[in-house]
């Protein structure tokens, strides 16, 4: 093998996948009113699961300055259900919450590209540890795995 051959082999699949990508991009972009439709049609996977609406956010009563120690208060409700929420920074972001009713089951928190999950307790609490700024949803997720309740996106 010669010098130039083990040069054309250091790349990885990966990043010719990512070459390529890239100049199908550049050369052929997705339409914008294709990338709204896919976007909207994407929203709908989950139109069977039930919106919980923002019905008190403590970043809008509040007056003044705020302490740095304060914890924002976020609750949402639904037909059945509220998600009780804390943002806490003390270091990281943390955000802590609660079901009401409580129940045993898996919570998702959307954030940007990335869904993480957790499992509430037997009192319907939960927790986020390292969560980035921007917006997220939380969804609760039912028995089988099937979208039951998501919150609407809100900026955390």
């Amino acid at each position: 093998m010669n010098g130039e051959e083990g040069t054309m082999n250091e790349h990885t699949d990966d990043q010719w996948i990512a070459t390529l990508g890239d100049a199908i991009r550049h050369a052929d972009p997705v339409p914008e009113h294709v990338l709204a439709g896919a976007r909207a049609a994407f929203t709908w996977r989950t139109i069977d699961a039930e919106l919980a609406e923002l019905v008190f956010d403590s970043a809008s009563e509040l007056t003044g300055v705020r302490s740095e120690t304060s914890a924002r208060q976020v609750t949402f409700q639904a037909p059945g259900v509220e998600i009780e929420v804390m943002v806490i920074e003390n270091g990281q972001r943390r955000i802590v919450g609660q079901l009401i009713p409580p129940s045993e089951v898996t919570v998702q928190l959307a954030s940007g590209d990335s869904v993480v999950e957790t499992q509430t307790d037997d009192l319907g609490r939960f927790t986020f540890n390292d969560v980035l700024p921007g917006p997220v949803r939380l969804s609760v997720l039912g028995s089988s795995g099937e979208d039951v309740v998501h919150t609407e996106w809100v900026l955390l």
